[in-house]
C-alpha cells in the first residue's frame, strides 16, 4: 500500500490559520501516519497536530484546505498536493479494527452445539461488508460501499433460510422459528439503522467536518459487530432450545 504509513512531505504556499497562529508563505506539510505538521519555512517553526485533530480537507482546483476546529490552512502551488490529499485522507479516516468484537465468530464456541455452519453464514454478510471498507477508496466510497439497509435485508434472509431448512414442511414451526430468530437479532437491526443515518450525514457533510461524520459512522459500524456478537448468541440460543425439543431427523 504505497504512502499509507511512510513519513510524507510537501511544499506548498500558505494562507490562512494553523493552531491558532496566522501563517502565509512557504510551508512543508508533513504527514505522519498519526500526525499532521506544518513548518513554515522563513521562521523554521514547526506545528504538529494530532491526526484526529483534523475535522476535515478538501481538494479542489489544484488547492488543499486543511481543517481544525476553528482554523482553516489553504496550500497551493505545490507538487504532489493530490497525493497528499489522497494519503491524508486514508490516513484521517482510518476504520478501528472491529472484526474483533465478534468474539463468538473467533473462539469457534459454536461449533460444539453443531452450529458451526449456521454461525459462519449469519456472520457472513458482516465480514464481507467490512472486507470492502479496506480499501483506499475515497470516503464516500467506502461509506456507500457498507449499505446497512442492504446489510439488514440480507441477514433476515439469511435466518429465513436457516428456518426454512429446519421445518419446510411444518410452516406454523418455521414461522415460530423465523420470529424468534429475528427477535434476537432487533438490536442489531435497530443499530444498522443508526449507520444508514450516520452515513447520511457523511455524504451531506461540509468539507470542513468530514472527518468528524467519518468517524461517528465509523463508531456506529464498530458497535454493529457488538451488537452482531450479542444477536449470535440469542439466535444461537434458539437453535438451541429447537433442538432440544425435535430430534434431528425431523430437519432432514
Amino acid at each position: 500500500m504505497p504512502d499509507t504509513l511512510a513519513r510524507l512531505a510537501f511544499r506548498a504556499t500558505s494562507s490562512g490559520r494553523w493552531r491558532g497562529r496566522d501563517i502565509a508563505g512557504v510551508v512543508t506539510l508533513f504527514l505522519e501516519r498519526d500526525e499532521v505538521a506544518v513548518r513554515h519555512e522563513s521562521s523554521g517553526e514547526e506545528w504538529a497536530v494530532p491526526m484526529r485533530a483534523l475535522s476535515g480537507a478538501s481538494w479542489r482546483a489544484g488547492a488543499l484546505d486543511l481543517h481544525l476546529t476553528d482554523d482553516v490552512l489553504h496550500l497551493s502551488a505545490g507538487e504532489g498536493l493530490d497525493r497528499a490529499w489522497h494519503a491524508l485522507s486514508v490516513r484521517a479516516c482510518t476504520l478501528p479494527e472491529v472484526a474483533r468484537t465478534l468474539r463468538s465468530f473467533a473462539r469457534g464456541g459454536a461449533a460444539a452445539n453443531g452450529h458451526l455452519i449456521v454461525r459462519e453464514r449469519f456472520f457472513a454478510p458482516l465480514l464481507q461488508a467490512r472486507r470492502r471498507l479496506e480499501g483506499e477508496e475515497p470516503v464516500e466510497w467506502r461509506v456507500a460501499g457498507f449499505d446497512a439497509e442492504a446489510l439488514a435485508e440480507r441477514i433476515r434472509a439469511t435466518i429465513a433460510a436457516i428456518a426454512l431448512e429446519r421445518h419446510e414442511e411444518r410452516p406454523p414451526h418455521r414461522r415460530a422459528l423465523e420470529a424468534a430468530l429475528l427477535d434476537a437479532c432487533d438490536p442489531l437491526f435497530a443499530q444498522l439503522a443508526q449507520v444508514h443515518t450516520a452515513a447520511r450525514t457523511v455524504h451531506e457533510a461540509e468539507d470542513a467536518v468530514r472527518f468528524v461524520a467519518w468517524r461517528a459512522w465509523a463508531g456506529e459500524v464498530r458497535e454493529v459487530f457488538v451488537r452482531a456478537d450479542r444477536a449470535w448468541r440469542g439466535v444461537a440460543d434458539a437453535l438451541a432450545a429447537i433442538d432440544r425439543r425435535i430430534p434431528p431427523t425431523a430437519f432432514r
